[in-house]
């Protein structure tokens, strides 16, 4: 083989190294950018402080605990709700006495699919900020579907 045809080999296998780090570097950014994604979303929300929701009682996720407190918005005839087992936010929520407080949630998505949610703030106390928890309460929720509402994604 002549040397100028390995010079040209040569560059031709540089070049297509480097598109190709450029492309594995391209492909990575994407996927890390779709992946993990938050979203904040914001409701008006009433307060059940007793466990006692428009539905009927919401009681502990385990026996044993207090009544848990409440979050719930009304979706057509059904709720989404959001309760919760947090002493220090439920005096906070009783103090104020307000039946509707301001709700924020982390809406965590991969690919646009929207998936689990964790809220992030009540009444202004931030709880989390994306992934990173500041005040860890146990929650659970989802929605009590009434008439003939369809189900649809909660919070």
């Amino acid at each position: 083989m002549s040397a100028e045809v390995q010079t040209w080999s040569r560059r031709k296998a540089v070049v297509f190294a480097l598109v190709s780090l450029v492309a594995c570097i391209a492909i990575a950014a994407f996927i890390r950018s779709m992946w993990n994604q938050v979203s904040v979303r914001e409701y008006q929300m009433s307060v059940a402080l007793d466990g006692k929701a428009p539905w009927g009682e919401v009681g502990p996720e385990s026996g044993g605990e207090p009544a848990p407190t409440v979050l719930y918005r009304k979706l057509g005839q059904s709720y989404c709700y959001t309760a919760f087992q947090s002493p220090n936010l439920s005096s906070h929520l009783r103090e104020s006495g307000k039946s509707q407080v301001d709700v924020q949630y982390n809406i965590f998505s991969d690919f646009g699919h929207e998936g689990r949610y964790t809220l992030r703030s009540v009444d202004g106390v931030l709880l989390a900020r994306g992934t990173h928890t500041i005040e860890n309460i146990k929650e659970f929720g989802g929605q009590v579907l009434l008439g003939a509402d369809e189900a649809s994604r909660c919070p």
